[in-house]
């Protein structure tokens, strides 16, 4: 782990808000858990797709932080999921990782995983650095 862990919970309410804890930063990936509560299930019990995006988005920018000096930042400007499975269980882990850091975007790429370690889902996401 590097200085940088748990800034993300630092100033991000939304982060609070669900619970979503980063477990491991290390340059260039991340590691976040994220324990399923009724507050970001939907209608049959399992986590909201939505949700799961956000981890995604997450896990990736986490990973992201861990490589940008302090003040610096990237924004996300595309997010692609594949949904393979429902995210059911008691916490959903996901896994995040920067595949190609240029000097204006960034690429990286993250998988959820439930407490059983199947593949809830899996996405692409690209940042812009500011």
């Amino acid at each position: 782990m590097d200085k940088h862990i748990n800034n993300g919970m630092k100033n991000n309410p939304y982060w609070k808000h669900i619970g979503l804890k980063e477990i491991e930063l290390r340059e260039g990936t991340a590691i976040l858990e994220l324990p399923v509560i009724y507050e970001i299930t939907q209608s049959r019990g399992n986590v909201h797709g939505g949700v799961i995006a956000s981890l995604i988005d997450a896990a990736v920018g986490a990973a992201l932080r861990s490589l940008l000096p302090d003040g610096k930042a990237g924004v996300t400007v595309e997010l692609k999921v594949n949904y393979l499975r429902p995210g059911s269980g008691d916490k959903l882990i996901a896994k995040g990782r920067v595949i190609k850091k240029g000097n204006s975007l960034v690429v990286g790429e993250a998988t959820i995983l439930n407490d059983e370690e199947k593949e809830v889902a899996v996405g692409l996401v690209t940042y812009m650095l500011n």
